[in-house]
This record gives C-alpha cells, structure tokens and sequence, in this order.
C-alpha cells in the first residue's frame, strides 16, 4: 500500500514537472518569438528632416520661386492702383477745397472714387484668394510626390513606420541611420530633372 502510494506521489512529482518544463519551453519560446519580431527590421521608424528636404527639393524651389514672382507681380500692381487711387483722392479734395468743381460734380467724383476703392479691395481678394489656392496646389503636389516615392522606397516594408519631422519637431534625438532624408532626396530630385528634361 506504501510502495503504491509512493509510485503515485513519484508519477504525480514527475507529470507536473513535465507541464511545467512544457509551460516554461512554450513561454520561453513565446518571449524569443517576441524578441525576434521587436528586434526584427520590422519595428524600425524611419524619419525625415522635412525642412532639409523641401529647402533641397528642386520642385519644392522651382514651385516656390514661381509662387514667390505671382506674389510679388499681384504686389506691384496692387501698389500702382493704391498709387493711383490715393493720386484721384488727392486731387478730389484739392478741387474739392479750392472750389474748381461744383458740389453736384464733386458727388460724382466721390462716388466714383468709392467705386474704386471698392474694386481695388474686390481685385486684391481675389488675387491673394487665387495665390492662396496656387500656394496650396504646390504645397500638394510636393507631399504627393514625397508620399509616392515613399510607398516605392519602403514597399518592402523595411520600416514599420516613416515620420516627418522639422528642427523644432517632436524627434528631439534619434539614431543617424534611421533618418532618409538624403536617400529620398536623391532620387526625388533625379525623378524631377528627368521629368523637367521630357517636356522640354
């Protein structure tokens, strides 16, 4: 009765022993499996210096020179009609105070000089309405033409994950390896020469 009980205790000791060298095998394989897919390439975050980028992007330059000549032609003619507008008022109350005009032609030129004004103002908001819009344009076409390439640059998904960020960004500090600004930039920039170079 002894030896029975014993060989059970013994058979008891050495089945638990199993399910916990089992339970360890399997977690220790579980915590490897883990550790090989975090350490793995999957888990790297790749960034961009997207300030560096859009100042070394020759269609982020030729884009912004071009948006930068609209702004400054729409100024100077702004300028000329404000000029011209002023020189019209100028003359009005010149008039106006010399008694050269009558009061029904001095209602004339009154309302007719707030015509002007009023299509200057109409003319300059649309203008700058129409930069806006320009501007907005070329800020799109420069994210399409970096997101594009990205989705080809990281097809593979060698990276989980490619941030942007600028000097005053979110990545504070980062592994130099991690960041692809140059590469990107590479061939974004050979994409946009060649393209420029098939319309000419």
């Amino acid at each position: 009765m002894r030896t029975l009980l014993f060989a059970a205790l013994a058979f008891s000791v050495v089945m638990t022993g199993c399910k916990n060298q089992t339970s360890t095998i399997s977690e220790t394989e579980s915590q490897e499996n883990i550790a090989e897919t975090k350490g793995g390439i999957s888990d790297r975050i790749a960034y961009i210096d997207i300030d560096s980028l859009i100042a070394q992007y020759n269609m982020a330059i030729d884009l912004r020179a071009e948006i930068e000549a609209k702004y400054k032609k729409a100024e100077t003619e702004l300028q000329n009609r404000t000029r011209r507008l002023e020189k019209d008022v100028m003359d009005y109350q010149e008039k106006v105070q010399k008694v050269l005009i009558t009061r029904s032609e001095a209602a004339n030129i009154e309302e007719n000089l707030n015509k002007q004004q009023q299509s200057l103002v109409e003319h300059r908001d649309k203008v700058l309405g129409e930069l806006a819009e320009q501007e907005q344009v070329m800020n799109n076409k420069i994210y399409y033409a970096v997101v594009d390439y990205l989705k080809e640059f990281n097809a593979d998904y060698k990276y989980a994950m490619i941030v942007s960020t600028t000097a005053s960004g979110p990545i504070l500090n980062a592994d130099p390896s991690l960041n692809v600004t140059k590469e990107v930039l590479t061939v974004l920039n050979a994409r946009y020469e060649q393209e420029k170079n098939s319309k000419k």
